[in-house]
């Protein structure tokens, strides 16, 4: 026990006594490993075993073994087996075989549910963060869903840094939107924790996760026809796999054969899709609509004579750019959570996860309202967690993005597209990877970004049309192999490293 001193053998005695323990187990596993090589796994064996794991519940080779022979010997030995491996938790307690060899056991005899919590509860007790425990707890104990609450509810009241309980508590909660009494309880719950210990992270990730629940359904963001290269383009919310049927393509009200296929061409959830259009379609005018039937969603396009490409594309949701997954949940929860975090700054100025929680939360409300409170949260968040500057800069550089996508009446900046030039010169980019493929980009600009490395730029290698790429003031353009990496990578562009 902590607190008590241990009275221990003299040096030469306790020597004894590890060399003897040593000697046993030798023999022991030499008893055993002869008598499996004979194929006698009998009595002896489960009581060989029982020396040896009741001492270290480690050896695999015993449980193994141990398994085998209760099988052949046949006859009731759950309860006592039971009794055995608990002992063997007690010397370890995050033993993977002893906890293995435990749901085994409970495969041969229908588990009361009781004593299954009882059981984890006092493990818990000991270490509530014994993750063996609570994975048990949710396969074997089948408690009600109330009920597990209220015990989670009991461990994060002694201690509001218990991440596996909030973990656990999450697990309990159906999947989607919680209902309104529901959020507010669980609301009220992370608010007195927050409250309690601002500096703890383990309640504001639970309370953004609680938040991101109310993710919305996929939806199509844009529709580009493009006669050039004879496709049919859409592009989602968030990547989605197009099972047959799901996603519909009209031309003059009569279906287009498809397939639809993936734009990186890897059979996988994407945001973006393609579709061949039929060579008819060179003597516009056409009217093209695609229906994604899980939305549902319409949209249409109409190519006129002259043209050889038309749009379509949703206005922009300016709650969804930062925090898509919050975007959709009730203004009036979120300014009250922004309320509470404002007041709880003024307490705890530096509380790391109340400066994300709120940026985010600013960002989920209205970007264009709080740009400033939002920009000086991430500048205090940056100061106050000085080893994630990385992570912050990145909510920050998305936060950036978003506000100058939504900002009114703006010159051209640093993102320009035109005449199929893309210009991203000093936008601090730092690699390609995610681009999806550009089929029309001729020319990319990318001066003065911390571009370090050619296999940053493999993307490229998807635009068929690429021809010129600018890398000025990079990195890479002072490397010695970079003109030789670039010319193995993209050997049709012309690349300009000064």
């Amino acid at each position: 026990m902590h607190g008590r001193l241990k009275l221990r053998p003299p040096d030469a005695a306790r020597r004894r006594q590890r060399e003897e323990k040593l000697r046993r187990y030798r023999v022991a596993m030499a008893t055993l490993i002869d008598k499996r090589g004979r194929g006698e796994l009998d009595a002896e064996v489960v009581e060989l075993t029982g020396a040896v794991l009741a001492a270290n519940p480690d050896v695999g080779t015993c449980w193994n073994l141990r398994r085998r022979a209760l099988e052949l010997l046949g006859g009731d030995w759950v309860p006592g087996e039971l009794a055995f491996v608990g002992g063997c938790l007690g010397v370890n307690p995050k033993s993977y075989g002893a906890w293995h060899h435990r749901r085994w056991v409970l495969r041969h005899a229908p588990p009361d549910p009781a004593a299954q919590r009882a059981f984890c509860a006092r493990l818990l007790d000991a270490d509530p963060r014994n993750f063996h425990a609570w994975e048990h707890r949710r396969a074997e104990a089948g408690g009600e869903a109330e009920a597990e609450l209220a015990f989670t509810a009991e461990l994060l009241a002694r201690d509001f840094s218990n991440f596996s309980a909030w973990h656990h508590r999450g697990r309990l909660l159906a999947a989607g939107p919680l209902p309104p009494a529901r959020l507010r309880q669980e609301l009220e719950l992370v608010q007195n924790a927050v409250f309690t210990d601002p500096q703890d992270q383990s309640a504001w990730v639970y309370l953004r996760c609680l938040l991101a629940r109310a993710t919305p359904p996929p939806r199509l963001l844009s529709l580009h026809a493009d006669l050039e290269d004879g496709t049919l383009a859409v592009a989602f919310s968030r990547p989605v796999v197009v099972a047959p049927g799901s996603l519909e393509a009209a031309l003059e009200d009569q279906p287009l054969p498809g397939p639809w296929r993936p734009a990186d061409g890897r059979p996988r959830p994407s945001c973006f899709w393609l579709c061949s259009l039929p060579p008819g379609l060179a003597t516009p005018p056409a009217h093209l609509h695609v229906t994604w039937q899980q939305g549902p969603t319409h949209c249409e396009v109409m190519l006129r004579p002259g043209e050889t490409e038309a749009w379509w594309q949703e206005p922009i949701a300016a709650r969804e750019l930062i925090w898509p997954e919050v975007g959709v949940s009730d203004p009036a929860v979120l300014s009250e959570l922004a309320q509470a975090c404002r007041e709880l700054l003024e307490l705890e100025p530096r509380s790391r996860g109340c400066l994300l929680t709120l940026a985010l939360l600013l960002g989920a409300l209205d970007p264009r309202a709080h740009r400033d409170e939002l920009r000086q949260c991430l500048r205090a968040l940056q100061e106050a967690d000085p080893l994630r500057r990385g992570f912050v800069a990145d909510v920050a550089s998305r936060a950036e993005v978003a506000l100058e996508v939504l900002r009114e009446g703006a010159e051209p900046g640093e993102l320009r597209l035109h005449d199929k030039v893309l210009d991203v010169s000093h936008n601090k980019v730092q690699t390609l990877r995610g681009l999806p493929p550009l089929p029309r980009l001729e020319e990319l600009r990318l001066d003065g970004n911390p571009i370090s490395h050619a296999s940053d730029l493999a993307p490229l290698a998807a635009c068929p049309r690429l021809a010129r790429l600018r890398l000025a003031g990079t990195p890479l353009a002072a490397a010695p192999e970079a003109a030789a990496q670039l010319d193995k990578l993209l050997p049709h562009v012309a690349v300009a490293l000064a």
